[in-house]
């Protein structure tokens, strides 16, 4: 059984057994026609009939409970934001929300929250309209907005178009899965063939496309039939289909030109002006053919997913010297890693495959071997040669030398030139988890702690903190590491006590390297704040005397700022996850604007949202090296 079907589904699934159901009791309980006068002896009934508008009502509220957009894959017992997330929001700002949202997420804690908000069965918002506007008809005479009629599920489509955007087309599938196939709309459709296209399911994306060509027949369809038709071995078939298209005037440069790749032809690429569409990039994973440099610079998620998950290209036919192919190999081999590491970063490449591409890549080979003691973050084959070292140690205290390096060497990068600490976390989690934390390791655990962080494994953290905190008192070793991991400690989870914030504060500065910068302080101050630590003028000091740092990064819209100071104040928790990851943006919480990051954390902590909030500013310390 798949991963996907263990996942807890909340799921209106008794749709149709809903409405039989009702009706069977309305049916039941409908009276004997009432007769124009009670009978004798009989008072009239006091009870007033119900209103039109009233019955419109419950109705409404009849189809909102049973409605197909009410489908989702978490609840708040997984840590999803409730049902009634969305409750007083306007339809209109959440539409237009739900669409500013990043497509590139590079941060585990940006995902987890998107997850959140994005898959759990919420109830769509509604405008608030008087009776009055529900009831006025329109120029035939007949009610418009009647709360009775099925209100198409928008939020649904919203939801999948996000979540397609993430490149998460696993939970796209799963999502679809649960809407009856005659509610699916057309936005719907096109989004379960994309993933179909995308999770390699080829079979039934062409039963889907086939189905909606007989309804409609429109030109996606017909480029889908003939990508059918290619990957059948169709070749005559799919050669008429292609001149139909060329005489029906289709002008689609990049369609044709993967049309040519997969039937073995050399056309040259056209030039890329936007965004590969889904069916174009699988028709050039179907060929076997190395994707231009434009396309993996974009960074879009479903394009690092398929190039990542790509097996590695034939040999160049070219006539090269030996010492050619051999530099050109070692390029392609670095390019491959880097794309998987990105692909990692991104959400939507298993770390199992990255650990798998680490392995694979042989450096007994190389005229210059690389040396752990010279490795820098930027070079992917130093990177390669820490974590197959590592891999290759028998002793507990080797295997954790090496991976001191390789965390030591993300935290000093902070995602500048090399993976940050996220993505070097989960690349090493099953050494990391394998490793006892015991004394004679006491001086690894600050690593351990973490990497094992980064990676998402709070418990196996937790097990290295206990011990530096057991041996703090009779170690002087075992105290320094107390108080430099008091910094991610605090952020993930106060100890309520605002007395020894300021001394606690003082201690983990004293841990800092001479090097270290202000940027630094100021980013633990920054996060410290933002989740409600009561910080005094003189924890400030410090930076503020120091020369102020420049930045670059942009700064969100004024309408996303006060979007998400509206949201956080009244309570929505929907809009205010929502706003607060439209202005982190593509930047995230480790390239974006530090107040921007304080501002969507204490939004979240306003809206109820402390532990998302708290994720959110121990992922940013630890990629900033705290």
């Amino acid at each position: 059984m798949s991963a996907s079907n263990n996942r807890p589904r909340v799921v209106l699934r008794s749709i149709t057994f809903g409405f039989l159901f009702l009706s069977g009791v309305a049916l039941a309980q409908t009276p004997a026609p009432t007769p124009l006068t009670p009978p004798a002896g009989q008072a009239a009934p006091l009870s007033a009939p119900v209103s039109s508008f009233a019955a419109r009502a419950i109705a409404k509220n009849v189809l909102e409970e049973l409605g197909t957009e009410r489908v989702g894959l978490r609840d708040e017992a997984s840590g999803a934001l409730p049902n009634d997330m969305w409750q007083g929001s306007d339809p209109e700002i959440v539409r237009a929300v739900l669409a500013q949202m990043p497509r590139r997420m590079a941060s585990p804690a940006m995902r987890s929250l998107a997850h959140n908000l994005l898959l759990p069965a919420a109830r769509q918002p509604r405008a608030n309209l008087t009776a009055a506007e529900l009831t006025a008809p329109d120029e035939a005479g007949e009610a418009v907005n009647d709360p009775a009629a099925p209100q198409a599920p928008w939020l649904l489509e919203a939801r999948i178009a996000a979540l397609a955007a993430m490149g998460d087309w696993g939970n796209v599938n799963d999502l679809l899965d649960l809407v009856p196939q005659d509610r699916l709309t057309a936005a719907l459709i096109r989004q379960r063939v994309d993933g179909f296209l995308v999770t390699g399911q080829t079979d039934k994306a062409c039963a889907e496309g086939q189905a909606a060509l007989s309804r409609k027949p429109e030109t996606q369809w017909q480029k889908l039939l003939v990508y059918c038709q290619l990957v059948a071995k169709q070749a005559s078939a799919a050669q008429l289909g292609l001149s139909l298209l060329r005489e029906e005037g289709l002008n689609d440069p990049v369609f044709f030109w993967a049309a040519d790749l997969m039937q073995g032809l050399k056309t040259p690429a056209p030039v890329l002006t936007q965004r590969l569409a889904v069916l174009e990039l699988v028709m050039l994973r179907a060929a076997g053919r190395v994707l231009p440099d434009a396309v993996a610079r974009d960074g879009d998620p479903t394009i690092l997913r398929v190039m990542a998950a790509m097996p590695a290209p034939p040999p160049e036919e070219e006539k090269l010297t030996a010492a050619q192919k051999k530099e050109r190999a070692r390029a392609a081999q670095e390019t491959r890693i880097v794309l998987s590491e990105r692909a990692v970063a991104a959400g939507v490449l298993d770390p199992d495959m990255l650990r798998a591409r680490y392995l694979d890549l042989d450096l007994s080979q190389d005229a210059k071997p690389e040396q752990i003691s010279e490795a820098t973050s930027e070079n992917v084959r130093a990177r390669v040669l820490m974590f197959q070292t590592a891999t290759k140690q028998d002793s507990a205290a080797a295997r954790a030398e090496v991976m001191a390096k390789a965390i030591d060497l993300a935290r000093a990068d902070r995602g500048q030139k090399g993976p940050d600490l996220t993505v070097i976390g989960r690349l090493y989690a099953p050494l990391l988890a394998d490793l006892a934390p015991t004394p004679d390791l006491v001086w690894f655990a600050g690593h351990a702690a973490r990497g094992l962080l980064a990676a998402g494994m709070p418990d196996k953290a937790e097990a290295w903190t206990e011990l530096v905190r057991q041996m703090a008192r009779g170690s002087l070793e075992a105290s320094g590491l107390a108080d430099s991991l008091w910094a991610v400690e605090r952020l993930g989870r106060s100890d309520g006590r605002a007395e020894l914030l300021t001394r606690a504060l003082r201690a983990w500065q004293a841990t800092l390297p001479a090097s270290a910068d202000a940027q630094q302080r100021q980013t633990l101050l920054n996060l410290l704040a933002a989740v409600g630590e009561p910080l005094t003028a003189e924890d400030w000091r410090a930076v503020m005397v120091a020369p102020p740092a420049m930045s670059s990064v942009a700064a969100p819209s004024p309408a996303l700022w006060q979007g998400l100071s509206l949201a956080a104040r009244n309570g929505r928790s929907g809009e205010t996850t929502a706003f607060g990851l439209a202005a982190l943006g593509e930047a995230g919480p480790h390239m974006g604007s530090p107040v921007t990051l304080a501002k969507v954390i204490e939004s979240l902590m306003m809206a109820g949202r402390e532990v998302d909030a708290r994720a959110l500013a121990v992922e940013a310390a630890l990629v900033a090296g705290l």
